[in-house]
C-alpha cells in the first residue's frame, strides 16, 4: 500500500484482529429482543398501515426504531460517533417533516444501519469497522431467523423449565379465573343494563380489532418488518476479517518489473492526455469561444453526448485509481503524478463543458428535476476528483479514497433531502415563460410534479386563466384535492402531513376556486 497509514481515515486496532470476534459479544436477552421486534412491527403498523402517502410518519417510525435499537444494547458509555449519528437523525427528521422523498428515506436507512452497528459492535474501536460489520450482518439477515428459532427452542424446552413449560402452566392456572369471569360477567350484564351496555361495547370493539388484526396482508407485514428488524436489533457476530480487508485494501500485485510497469503507465497517461486534449480543444472552440456549428449538429453536440462524457469522466477516475494503486517504486516517480495532474485538469475541464452543454440545453428547452440532479451529480464527481488528487499528492491509501468518496456520496444525499428540486424547476420554467424567454409552458408537466408545483401552477392561472390545457389540469387538481391529506396535521392525517404541502396550501385553495 502506498504511503504511511498513521493519518488515514480508517484505522484498525490490532487487538481486535487477533481476538475472537464473539469474545465480547453481549448476552442474548430473548425477551428484550422479542419485545423490540414486536415494538418495531407495532410502530410500523401505526405509521404506515392503510396510509394514503408517506409523510411525517416516516420520521416517527425511524426515530422510534432508533430508540428500540438503543434500548436493546448493553452499552457501557456513549461514543462520540453515536452522538453524531443521532444528531444527523435529528436533521433528517426535520427533512421528513418538510417533505419525504427518495433521498430522505435512503438517508434514514443508512443512518439506522450505522446506528445499529455503532452500538452493537462495541468492541471494535474504529467507527468504519463497526459500520462495515453491520453492512455484512445485513447481508446475513436470512440466517438470523434460524438463529432466533434455535435460541427460542433452547430457552423453551431446556431441562423442562423453559418459557414454553411456564407458559403452559400459566394458561392452566388462569383457566378457572377465566371461566368464572365469563360466567359472572354474563350474569351481571343481564341484570344491569348499563353494565351490559359497557361490556357489549367493549366486546364489539375487541372483536372488531381482532378481525382487523387477522387480515392476512397485515400479519404478513408484521412478520416481514420483524424479520427486517432482527439484524438491526441483534446482528450476527462478524469476524474482523470482513472489515479488516476493506480498511486495508491491498496494492495491485507486481505482475511485470517496476520499470516496465512505469513505462506502461506513463505511456497510457500520455496517450490519454493527448486524446482528451483533442476533445477539449473542440469544446474550447465551439462551446466556449462561440464558433458557429452547423444547424443540424447543434442538438447532437449540446445534448446527445452528455451521458457518454459523464461515463468517460468516471472511467477516467477508475483508471487513475488503478494506476496509483501500484507499488511505490512505480507511483513515486515524478513524471507519473505530473501526467496524472494534467489528466485530472482535463477531466475537470470536460466536466465544465458538460455543465455548459446542460445549461444551453435547459435554455433551449426547459428545466427538469433530472437535469437538476445531473448538476448535483457533476458537483459530486468534481469532489471525487479532488479526493483523487489528494490521494496522489499525499500518497493516501485506496481505503482512504473509498471512505472519502462514500462520505461525499452520503453528504450529497443528506443535503439533497432538504432541496425542493421539483419546485425549483417549476418556478424556473414559469419565470422564463413569464419573461418571454420561453414560447410555452407545459402545464401537464407542472401537474405531474405534484404539490411542489402548486405555486407555479397558480402563477400560470393568474397570468393567463385561459391558457391551453389549463382547465383540464385544474379539474385534475380539484379531483385530487378531495382525497389529499398531506396538508392537514390532525389526529386523522398526521401520518401523511408535509410541512411543504402545508406551506403551499394557500396556492392549492386558490387553484380550487
Amino acid at each position: 500500500m502506498n504511503g504511511s497509514t498513521t493519518a488515514e481515515l480508517p484505522t484498525v486496532p490490532a487487538p481486535y484482529v487477533e481476538h475472537a470476534p464473539d469474545a465480547s459479544a453481549p448476552p442474548v436477552r430473548l425477551l428484550r429482543l422479542l419485545c423490540g421486534m414486536a415494538a418495531t412491527a407495532a410502530v410500523f403498523d401505526l405509521c404506515f398501515w392503510e396510509i394514503s402517502g408517506p409523510g411525517f410518519s416516516v420520521a416517527v417510525f425511524f426515530l422510534a426504531l432508533a430508540g428500540i435499537i438503543l434500548a436493546n444494547r448493553e452499552m457501557t458509555s456513549w461514543k462520540s460517533s453515536t452522538r453524531f449519528i443521532l444528531a444527523l437523525m435529528a436533521g433528517t427528521a426535520l427533512a421528513s417533516l418538510i417533505e419525504v422523498g427518495f433521498s430522505n428515506v435512503l438517508v434514514w436507512l443508512i443512518l439506522t444501519a450505522a446506528l445499529a452497528g455503532d452500538t452493537y459492535y462495541d468492541g471494535v474501536e474504529s467507527p468504519w469497522g463497526r459500520w462495515l460489520s453491520q453492512m455484512v450482518a445485513l447481508l446475513r439477515a436470512p440466517g438470523r431467523v434460524f438463529w432466533l428459532g434455535l435460541r427460542l427452542a433452547e430457552a423453551g424446552w431446556k431441562d423442562g423449565t423453559g418459557w414454553a413449560s411456564r407458559l403452559v402452566g400459566i394458561c392452566l392456572l388462569s383457566l378457572p379465573a377465566l371461566v368464572l369471569t365469563l360466567i359472572f360477567g354474563a350474569l351481571l350484564a343481564s341484570g344491569n343494563t348499563v353494565f351490559g351496555n359497557w361490556t357489549g361495547n367493549f366486546f364489539n370493539s375487541f372483536w372488531n380489532m381482532i378481525v382487523s388484526c387477522l387480515n392476512p396482508g397485515r400479519i404478513l407485514m408484521w412478520c416481514f418488518v420483524a424479520f427486517l428488524a432482527l439484524p438491526l436489533l441483534r446482528p450476527a457476530n462478524i469476524s474482523a476479517w470482513w472489515w479488516n480487508w476493506a480498511l486495508h485494501l491491498p496494492s495491485v500485485p507486481e505482475i511485470v518489473p517496476a520499470r516496465a510497469a512505469l513505462l506502461s503507465s506513463g505511456l497510457t497517461l500520455l496517450v490519454l492526455n493527448l486524446l482528451f486534449f483533442g476533445a477539449n480543444l473542440a469544446d474550447a472552440i465551439f462551446l466556449w469561444a462561440g464558433a458557429p456549428l452547423p444547424p443540424k449538429m447543434y442538438t447532437a453536440f449540446v445534448h446527445h453526448g452528455v451521458n457518454t462524457l459523464i461515463f468517460t469522466v468516471i472511467l477516467s477516475a477508475v483508471v487513475l485509481t488503478s494506476i496509483f494503486q501500484q507499488a511505490p517504486a512505480i507511483t513515486g516517480r515524478r513524471i507519473l503524478p505530473l501526467l496524472a495532474y494534467l489528466w485530472i485538469a482535463q477531466n475537470v475541464f470536460l466536466l465544465g463543458s458538460v455543465g455548459e452543454r446542460l445549461r444551453r440545453y435547459i435554455m433551449t428547452y426547459i428545466m427538469t428535476v433530472p437535469r437538476l440532479e445531473l448538476i448535483i451529480f457533476l458537483i459530486l464527481v468534481a469532489v471525487g476528483f479532488t479526493l483523487l488528487t489528494i490521494k496522489i499528492a499525499r500518497e493516501k491509501s485506496l481505503s482512504w479514497l473509498a471512505g472519502g468518496c462514500l462520505l461525499a456520496v452520503f453528504a450529497t444525499f443528506y443535503i439533497s433531502q432538504f432541496l425542493n428540486l421539483a419546485g425549483w424547476s417549476a418556478d424556473y420554467n414559469v419565470a422564463r415563460w413569464e419573461r418571454g424567454e420561453a414560447r410555452m409552458i407545459d402545464v401537464n408537466r407542472l401537474y405531474d410534479l405534484g404539490m411542489p408545483a402548486w405555486p407555479a401552477l397558480r402563477r400560470v392561472r393568474d397570468i393567463n386563466p385561459r391558457y391551453a390545457g389549463l382547465d383540464s389540469v385544474l379539474s385534475n387538481v380539484r379531483r385530487d384535492a378531495a382525497t389529499l391529506d398531506e396538508t392537514h396535521f390532525d389526529p386523522r392525517h398526521w401520518r401523511e402531513f408535509s410541512l411543504h404541502a402545508w406551506w403551499n396550501h394557500g396556492d392549492l385553495h386558490a387553484l380550487l376556486k
